[in-house]
């Protein structure tokens, strides 16, 4: 089965323009992916460092206000006497003064202990908590307490985040302390600590932006409405997440996360951005900054699917662009190849007409490029037969005009040569018959 031309030249043409789509798709989207996961990775260092600034101003906010609140002339002196007295009813009132006249002023703080060297709960908002006592190691993991009764007057210390066991007030939930001593005003030695507890849920609303929000901002949780796989979270040292999961219940000191950012901050102190698995083994594009004074890593993470789907539908947008494309490069290079061929066609069409015994046609061809030359020369050629062929009919006619007179001359000798042997022949007849007379008679003498 003989393929035309035109398809030949239409199925190489196409083929050539459809590779050069796809290469062109391939190579855009591999550039635009690169340029959009880096442009994103930028974004979520910049979130990160956000976060980790405004963690930062929290964890300043409350050490400020724990060391204020340290060095109030009454509290300190009012707390030396209860030491020194033991006075319940004083402890009371201190807890009362505490509670109205410096909680009332950051609601954020909702217990407040003062304890004695020993351990020993002696002041509290929640008079219910006066009298607690626990180990010293276990007073240091919880509130720093070793640190804060070694350290000097103004210093303030933050602890990590814990669950409190008990049913009063906000026991049972997640908090995380903040301690500075309580120096005497007449020897200016340490004579107790004191300890702030705020509830784990103030780095949730700092890091979400509700801490914006509830604050009269009108945007400030942009990140989380604007992505759907958005979230931004803490984690200790035991590798466990403080602050609430986007995707897990009750995620806070129970949802484990090993994944390569808490490894990098907490075995190389290296904070990281890029594309990796996140605690639910899905790839997500996400930073982390490492805040190791405090034993804490900050992560912000959006799903990798969600960040390319948008490129995906772009790279979909060329696809189709790029297949209308092809298809509108078929129908052009078609018409193009039937207008720049049409010449050529002709000459076939007059070649056929030849094979046909047909040399009076001629290819009408004017274009004066190579196919208009190919026609002329054609012509020319079918000039030439046709004239040949002229001389050919007249050399037949004289050939038959010779054959015929050599014909005759051929039959007038063969008709002379015909007589001549009937007259031989008789000849021969009559002296056979004299002969055969002779003989007879010469017969018939011997008898």
């Amino acid at each position: 089965m003989q393929i035309s031309l035109v398809y030949k030249i239409l199925f190489f043409l196409s083929l050539i323009v459809l590779t050069s789509i796809f290469i062109t798709v391939i190579y855009t989207y591999a550039g635009m992916k690169q340029i959009i996961e880096k442009h994103n990775s930028n974004n979520l260092i910049s979130v990160a460092e956000s976060g980790k600034g405004q963690i930062f101003l929290l964890f300043e906010k409350f050490k400020v206000r724990t060391a204020d609140w340290s060095s109030d002339n009454f509290i300190r002196s009012e707390f030396e006497e209860i030491i020194k007295s033991n006075d319940s009813q004083r402890a009371g009132r201190l807890g009362e003064y505490i509670k109205t006249k410096k909680q009332i002023m950051d609601p954020d703080i909702i217990i407040t202990d003062i304890f004695n060297l020993d351990g020993a709960a002696m002041v509290s908002t929640f008079p219910e908590r006066i009298g607690y006592r626990e180990p010293s190691e276990e007073l240091q993991e919880e509130y720093r307490f070793i640190d804060a009764k070694s350290a000097s007057f103004g210093k303030s210390f933050v602890s990590v985040l814990i669950y409190e066991e008990g049913e009063v007030g906000h026991f049972g939930k997640p908090m995380w302390h903040v301690s500075a001593p309580v120096v005497s005003l007449k020897s200016n030695k340490v004579i107790g600590v004191i300890v702030n507890h705020i509830p784990g849920k103030e780095f949730y609303e700092i890091l979400s932006g509700k801490f914006h929000v509830k604050h009269g901002a009108k945007t400030g949780e942009l990140f989380f409405t604007n992505w759907k796989t958005s979230e931004i979270y803490l984690v200790n040292e035991e590798g466990l997440m403080i602050t609430p999961s986007r995707f897990v219940e009750d995620a806070v000191l129970k949802q484990k996360v090993d994944t390569e950012p808490i490894k990098k901050c907490f075995e190389e102190n290296r904070e990281i951005s890029g594309i990796y698995k996140n605690y639910l083994g899905k790839e997500v594009v996400g930073a982390s900054m490492c805040l190791a004074a405090n034993g804490l890593t900050l992560v912000v993470e959006i799903g990798k699917d969600e960040l390319l789907t948008e490129l995906k539908k772009e790279r979909n947008h060329i696809i189709l662009l790029g297949i209308a494309g092809w298809l509108a490069s078929i129908f052009a290079v078609y018409w193009i190849v039937r207008f720049f061929l049409g010449n050529l066609f002709k000459i076939r069409k007059t070649a056929l007409e030849v094979a046909e015994n047909n040399f009076n046609v001629r290819a009408e061809v004017k274009s004066k490029d190579e196919i208009g030359d190919l026609a002329n020369i054609f012509n020319q050629m079918l000039d030439k037969i046709e004239k040949s062929q002229d001389d050919l009919k007249k050399a037949d006619i004289q050939l038959e005009q010779r054959v015929k007179e050599r014909t005759a001359e051929l039959e007038n000798l063969k008709s002379n040569l015909e007589k001549m042997v009937e007259e031989r022949t008789k000849e021969l007849q009559n002296k056979l018959a004299e002969l055969e007379r002779f003989q007879e008679l010469t017969v018939g003498r011997e008898l």
